[in-house]
């Protein structure tokens, strides 16, 4: 096979250290990027696809933690490594991380350097489990001056218009002081310290690259949550197209000053830009600029739709993005609910276009509270039992179908042997896939076709080697049995 059984088994039985191989200071055997079961960054991409160091595709699952509340920090909330340990053991290698530009420059021009610290303290926890984090320039309805969280008051210019308190998400078409702030904030006009808002938005994030810029477990960065075409919103909804000359002038023009800014910084980094928020509707379509023209930018995009008949259009709307841009594609927030046939019938629709997803959200559709362990009656099991599930995630080729059946509890998947953008791994390469053990408490068993099982076998996380000259591989996972 070319790798020996042993590798891989150590690397599931124990933390990995994703620096450099198993943690243990034993004379095991190192395992090389290609042949470890969790995947290793930084991440970059191929096209679409998200890629680890040694280039296997990441289809990775996910949950947010957004702290909304001041001090607008996750570890405030509760949320420690008692979390990281329950969300490595279900197997959610991905977090988005909120960072509230209210907690990180609560006064004009100064950042808060403690905050972006306590940040660094959580992104330790979860890279600490094998846990990559997706930094979020997090905002509802703007910012707290206006009813909800994100930008401080102080950046919150709305030329006097008329705050009508309307709630989510209505407030966004009904009220016209969040219009207007979005506006100011695209025209980039001057906050009380004289300087254009822009710019102090640069400032932000290039502090916070700054201190990651040299992390691995940091996937990237989402540049601006669920961004709305401020006064302008109308031309945006009317037309299932969009509003292309606002993709350009609002949203390509900000996220171009802020990836300068980042780079700026000595960060290389995947940045993430969104779409106005109506295209995750199911309204519309985009055509935001790849962020930056950047060769490491992608777009992450929500689904949310007003009708589950939507959701297909969505989805394909943001691969033809990313076909047309070259741009990486991740799905940053969907589900925002307990029920659980809404989440299989997500599950089912995001793992069947392929993308990687992070659910919406961790407290408290999966835990009640933070301030417990997840366990017990404080995880909410509609949601649990229906998120947690086997899936691949870390793949040496092309994914080309993936179906979990949750009523079966059967994991079937094929990918092709060939390297996203063209030539082939070498070999030893493996696809591991997470198989959390709380789906099958009786054990499992997997059936490949084109591939051999080389590792991991009755753990959490199975690596599979392709079989030289095989063109596919084709994996079956099913509960009851012994893994073989």
């Amino acid at each position: 096979m070319g790798l020996a059984v042993g590798v891989l088994a150590a690397c599931a039985g124990q933390q990995t250290d994703r620096a450099g191989g198993p943690s243990s200071t034993d004379a095991a055997p190192v395992a090389t990027e290609a042949t470890a079961i969790v995947p290793r960054g930084p991440v970059s991409h191929q096209g679409r696809w998200l890629t680890d160091s040694a280039g296997r595709i990441l289809l990775l699952h996910g949950v947010n933690m957004v702290a909304k509340e001041p001090p607008y920090e996750p570890a405030a909330t509760g949320f420690s490594d008692k979390d990281a340990v329950w969300l490595a053991a279900n197997g959610f290698r991905v977090v988005r991380l909120g960072i509230l530009a209210t907690g990180l420059m609560p006064t004009p021009g100064t950042v808060n350097e403690s905050y972006i610290s306590s940040i660094a303290a959580t992104v330790n926890d979860l890279s600490r489990h094998g846990i990559y984090v997706l930094l979020d320039f997090h905002q509802d309805g703007w910012g707290p001056s206006l009813g909800s969280d994100g930008f401080p008051a102080w950046m919150t210019v709305t030329d006097g218009a008329t705050n009508t308190h309307a709630s989510f998400p209505l407030y966004y078409i009904q009220n016209p002081a969040i219009q207007h702030a979005f506006q100011s904030f695209w025209d980039n006009v001057a906050g009380p310290n004289h300087t254009p808002l822009q710019v102090d938005y640069v400032q932000m994030f290039a502090a916070v690259a700054s201190r990651f810029a040299d992390d691995p477990d940091v996937l990237g960065y989402d540049l601006f949550n669920e961004p709305w075409p401020g006064t302008t919103w109308k031309s945006c909804l009317a037309n299932r197209n969009g509003c292309p000359d606002l993709d350009s002038t609002e949203l390509g023009a900000a996220y171009t000053r802020v990836v300068r800014g980042i780079r700026s910084a000595g960060d290389d980094h995947l940045v993430f830009g969104e779409p106005f928020v109506l295209f995750n509707f199911g309204l519309s379509s985009t055509h935001i600029p790849l962020p930056g023209a950047d060769p490491e930018a992608g777009m992450s995009f929500h689904l949310y739709t007003t009708s589950p008949s939507n959701d297909p259009d969505v989805l394909a709307n943001a691969v033809a993005w990313s076909a047309s841009t070259g741009g990486a594609l991740l799905n940053t927030e969907w589900g925002a609910t307990t029920d659980t046939a809404a989440i299989v019938r997500q599950t089912n629709e995001l793992d069947s276009a392929l993308l990687p997803w992070i659910f919406w959200s961790y407290c408290c559709e999966v835990v009640r509270s933070l301030h417990a362990p997840p366990t017990g009656t404080n995880l909410v099991k509609t949601t649990v039992g229906a998120l947690v599930q086997p899936y691949p995630l870390a793949v040496a080729g092309t994914p080309q179908h993936l179906v979990y059946t949750t009523s079966t509890r059967t994991l079937s998947f094929t990918w092709s042997t060939t390297r996203a953008g063209g030539g082939s791994f070498a070999s030893a390469a493996v696809t591991s896939l997470a198989v959390p053990a709380s789906v099958y408490p009786a054990g499992y068993t997997v059936d490949v076709v084109g591939g051999t099982v080389v590792g991991g076998c009755g753990g959490p996380a199975v690596a599979i080697e392709s079989i030289p000259g095989r063109p596919t591989v084709t994996v079956t996972v099913a509960p009851g049995g012994t893994c073989r």
